[in-house]
């Protein structure tokens, strides 16, 4: 049995068709998250696990995680430059790329990580309005949407108790709708991936940061934290895994079967892992490290949703004119989001 790599070579070399695919295919799998991650574990591995599954065992991965072979914001080259067949591409990272996929990261959008990773991944299949308007214009076809649930205020000695605490803390966005949300909240948004996070917060460089409470943990965080506001989310943060468009038309339509089936599985697990455990976590950040939720009083909850519209605004104009407009990726989101 001949074992191809992402290259799809080695039957030249044996005198075969360039098209011609074996049994098995080995894939390269390019990750930024780290091994402890929960996207990792619940997500990457579920996908790769099911789809060897559902090929019968012709399809298998080579699993790079931790930026072994490139950093967030490089996935997407990773893919066009066939150094990686799937990676973990981040909208966020690369907004330039993909601005209207980070709709989904706006802040005041449904908590349901499944509303909002379903509609992402429905409106990037090919013939929606993301995959038009962004991943078929880049090459990849999306296989799996995640979305890491509601974003919290984390800081490392300033409570939150009232939104005028935020201004002016230097706090970590991972970029797009959720820097302009930092922001419109009065920080100092500094705009970084999750590797540099750490350090930053150890040396005093961050107040804090906006991040999901079950990643807390994942990242070893926890040490570096003190305060976590849990009833206000800043937005979201949305995940893919996509392939190069090269590799998949080398794949039989069987094999492209099983890795769209496999994407949509994980996309399902991965979600309802994100609704079942936010609870749990916030409670173990609090039991087990000491670190104190406050929640914000419902007329600064209600201040802050005013502002967060501001944010709708900002993010509909800023990228108007378009191909594909803006508001009408806006709407649509909204649309299946809530339904």
């Amino acid at each position: 049995m001949i074992k191809t790599t992402y290259k799809f070579a080695i039957g030249l070399a044996l005198g075969m068709s360039a098209q011609a695919v074996s049994a098995e295919t080995t894939l390269t799998f390019a990750d930024w998250q780290v091994p402890a991650a929960s996207t990792t574990r619940e997500a990457a591995q579920v996908f790769m696990d099911k789809a060897t599954e559902l090929s019968d065992g012709e399809i298998t991965f080579e699993y790079f995680p931790a930026e072994q072979l490139g950093k967030g914001g490089e996935m997407l080259r990773l893919l066009q430059t066939g150094v990686a067949d799937v990676s973990h591409v981040s909208p966020a990272y690369i907004t330039d790329k993909f601005p209207l996929t980070t709709v989904s990261e706006l802040p005041g959008m449904p908590l349901d990580s499944c509303a909002l990773a379903n509609a992402v991944y429905e409106m990037a299949q090919p013939g929606g309005a993301l995959y038009e308007a962004e991943f078929k214009p880049n090459g990849i076809r999306l296989l799996f949407a995640g979305n890491l649930g509601p974003y919290s205020i984390l800081t490392t000695e300033t409570p939150i108790a009232a939104l005028d605490d935020i201004e002016g803390l230097n706090i970590r966005t991972a970029g797009g709708p959720m820097e302009m949300t930092a922001t419109e909240l009065g920080a100092n948004a500094i705009r970084m991936t999750g590797s540099e996070t750490l350090p930053s917060l150890s040396r005093g460089t961050l107040d804090g940061l906006l991040w999901p409470v079950p990643l807390v943990e994942d990242w070893g965080l926890e040490e570096a934290l003190n305060n976590v506001t849990p009833n206000l989310s800043t937005g979201s943060f949305v995940v893919t895994y996509s392939i190069s468009e090269g590799t998949w038309n080398r794949f039989s339509e069987a094999e492209q079967t099983a890795l769209i089936e496999a994407g949509k599985y994980a996309t399902d697990h991965y979600c309802d892992f994100v609704n079942r455990t936010w609870a749990e976590s916030l409670e173990r950040l609090e039991t087990v490290h000491g670190i104190k939720p406050l929640d914000l009083p419902d007329a600064e909850i209600a201040k802050a949703e005013e502002r967060f519209g501001k944010v709708h605004e900002q993010w509909i104009e800023g990228l108007a004119g378009r191909p594909v407009s803006s508001q009408d990726i806006y709407d649509q989101f909204r649309k299946i989001a809530n339904r």
